[in-house]
Parts: structure tokens; C-alpha cells; sequence
């Protein structure tokens, strides 16, 4: 929108929040149009609906042409050439996520043919954005992005970055392994879920978390220094792995006291035995495998002490089946020796229409401590 002369109410700053309320509410604010500073007083925005200087309205306060601020754009849609953005026609994507300076979004067919123009859209809205990738959905066993470059900023293609989150810097690649910002609540839920558990032990606990991908969970676990001394973090897809060792080496030289890290590539149903010191070892046990996790269980729970312990996994699961899923979960628990003190089962977000990814949390302890 360009600058131009428009009416503004002359107000008090102090007054300022009252009058921008009281002008929307009546629809007399100029959407789009920012307040004015003017001296100890603010000049409000009015659109041509809004009464001429001198009515009651405005309780004797003063109407002044100014030149109104310009508004920047609100969404990408908006740097669309002429005529595009406008079309009702078109339905243009609503959802996209972006991993550090890498936009990934999903275009339907059907526009496709308007990708560039789309992706140039972006860029211009988002200036931190490097690369707009239309994202062709999961692929392979290791259920990998899969990746195709629109447009780029600087011409450069790798999608290797860095993302923030919460206070954390985490080297990612979506293109080659998986990582989901959208989950970053659910690693923080946990971390809340794991420092309470700590509080019934007199030491730091020992997190084994076999499907780590690059470790986003340990930016919250292993850099608390009183929670976590030793963590052992897996990941099946080799193209994990150098961005899992960065990662855990960044968080190591973020404790305060020492601690250990172990890092593997291996199906983590075989760690007990191709690794037998991980037997009976882990305090905490992390099961992010969401769609074979409850068939892998069986041969991870050997890795957990003997010890009062805790189990935390996500599932997909048919949203009329959440108490059998329990009832099987539990049944596994059973079968490996251990028995559940207490359970919760938490919805985080919708799959599919009639299936849910899951959250469950258990605290176990063994049969024969008991």
C-alpha cells in the first residue's frame, strides 16, 4: 500500500489504546494504516466512514490530514504479481514450515505451474528464508522428505541448516533425515516429564533414546547437566549420523559438569546384543518411532534397569483404538518382566481423518524388585 494524505484523529498518547479500540469497533479505523507519532500526542488512522471533524463523536478531539504510514505486507500472497494474489480461484497453500533458512511446502498440482511465482512471493515475505523446496512427501525406510528445490536465493541448493529452538541451535537436513519443529512442545513436554521423574533419585539418570534422528531431544536432556550424565543416542539412517555426532558435541560443551555420550548406527533392536553393556542400563527409555515402535518394544525394554523406570513413546493409532492400544502396550510391558506403576496417554496431533499420532508415558518397575 502506498503512502498517502488521509484523516487522523489527533489523540493523547495516553489515550491512544481507548480511541484505536473505540474507531475499530465502530469500523472508523483505516485498516492497513499505522498510528502516527506526533509529538506528546498520536494521530489514529480514519477511513472515509468515519465522521467529519467536529461531530460529537470525537469528544472535541482534533481531526488532521496526515500522510499515513505504509503497511507492510501481512501475508506472502501479497507479493504476487498483479491480479494473482486477488484471484479467488486459485487456493493457494495454507500450511508450509520453515527449518532454519529452508522453506519446505507442499503445491498442488494444479498450481504448479505458478510454483516460481509462489516461491519468489515467499522469499520477498520471509528475507531469512534461503530456499523454497516444494516438499513431495516421505519416502523410503527411513521415511526421508522428499525434496525438490523452486526457488533459492543465493543459487545455492543444500538444504543443510541450522534451526532455533528454544534457545537451542540444531543442525538439521530435512532432505536427507527427519526432523519435525512442529514437535518441539512435545521434546519440551518431555523434559518437564523427565525432571520430575529425576526427583526419585539421588544422582543424574542415564536416557537412551534409539530413534534420536539428530538429537533434538538431547538439546533439552543432555545439556541439563543435573538431569542426564550419560545418554546413548542411535539412529538407523546413516546420513543421521555426522549431524547427530555435531549435534551432541555442541550440547556437550554446553554442560556445566561432564557427562558422556554414546553415539550408533545400528537397528536399535539389536543393541542389547551387539552392545550387551546396554543391558539393564537405561533410567529413561525414548521410543520415538511412531509407526513400529510398540512391534520394536519388545526387544528395547532389555535395555532398561532393573530400577524403577520410565518409558516414553509415540504411536499412530486409529482414533477409536486408544484403549487397546493401552491394553497392548501394557501386555508387552508384562511379557518383559515389568509392571506399570502409572500411564498417560496424551493425543498430540491429528494423522489422519480417523487415525492420531500419540504420546504415552510409563513408569515401570521390574517384576522381582518388586
Amino acid at each position: 500500500m502506498l503512502a498517502k494524505n488521509m484523516r487522523h484523529l489527533r489523540v493523547p498518547s495516553a489515550k491512544t489504546a481507548f480511541w484505536v479500540e473505540r474507531c475499530k469497533e465502530n469500523n472508523w479505523y483505516e485498516i492497513g494504516s499505522g498510528v502516527l507519532p506526533l509529538g506528546d500526542h498520536r494521530g489514529i488512522p480514519l477511513n472515509d466512514s468515519a465522521p467529519l471533524i467536529g461531530d460529537a463523536a470525537w469528544d472535541g478531539f482534533e481531526i488532521t490530514d496526515e500522510v499515513g504510514t505504509l503497511r507492510k505486507p501481512q501475508h506472502w500472497t501479497e507479493h504476487l504479481p498483479s491480479g494473482l494474489g486477488e484471484n479467488k480461484t486459485i487456493h493457494f497453500p495454507q500450511s508450509y514450515e520453515i527449518q532454519g533458512d529452508v522453506l519446505l511446502i507442499k503445491i498442488p498440482e494444479e498450481i504448479e505451474s505458478i510454483e516460481h511465482e509462489i516461491a519468489q512471493a515467499m522469499l520477498k515475505q520471509y528475507p531469512n528464508v534461503r530456499i523454497i523446496c516444494h516438499d513431495e512427501g516421505v519416502d523410503g525406510e527411513f521415511r526421508i522428505r522428499n525434496l525438490r528445490t523452486i526457488e533459492s536465493r543465493d543459487g545455492s541448493t543444500t538444504t543443510q541448516t541450522r534451526v532455533k529452538e528454544h534457545g537451542h541451535f540444531i543442525h538439521v537436513n530435512p532432505a536427507k533425515t527427519y526432523f519435525s519443529g512442529r514437535l518441539s512442545e512435545q521434546r519440551k513436554m518431555t523434559h518437564q516429564s523427565i525432571l520430575k521423574f529425576r526427583e526419585g533419585f539421588d544422582r543424574p539418570l542415564v536416557v537412551f533414546d534409539p530413534y534420536a534422528g539428530v538429537g533434538p531431544s538431547m538439546a533439552y536432556l543432555y545439556t541439563d547437566s543435573e538431569l542426564t550424565e550419560c545418554v546413548y543416542v542411535n539412529d538407523m539412517n546413516p546420513e543421521a549420523r555426522d549431524l547427530l555426532e555435531t549435534n551432541m558435541n555442541i550440547f556437550d560443551n554446553k554442560r556445566s559438569k561432564k557427562g558422556t555420550f554414546v553415539v550408533e548406527t545400528m537397528d536399535a533392536r539389536l543393541m542389547k546384543s551387539s552392545r550387551p553393556e546396554t543391558r539393564n542400563m537405561a533410567d529413561v527409555l525414548l521410543v520415538s518411532l511412531p509407526h513400529e515402535g510398540l512391534n520394536h518394544l519388545p526387544e528395547l525394554l532389555p535395555l532398561l534397569s532393573d530400577e524403577r523406570v520410565m518409558l516414553c513413546g509415540w504411536s499412530i493409532i486409529e482414533n477409536s483404538q486408544t484403549e487397546r492400544f493401552m491394553n497392548s502396550l501394557k501386555a508387552i510391558i508384562s511379557k518383559g518382566g515389568r509392571e506399570v506403576e502409572s500411564e498417560r496417554l496424551d493425543i498430540v496431533k491429528g494423522f489422519s481423518a480417523t487415525k492420531s499420532m500419540v504420546r504415552y508415558e510409563c513408569i515401570l518397575f521390574s517384576k522381582t524388585n518388586r
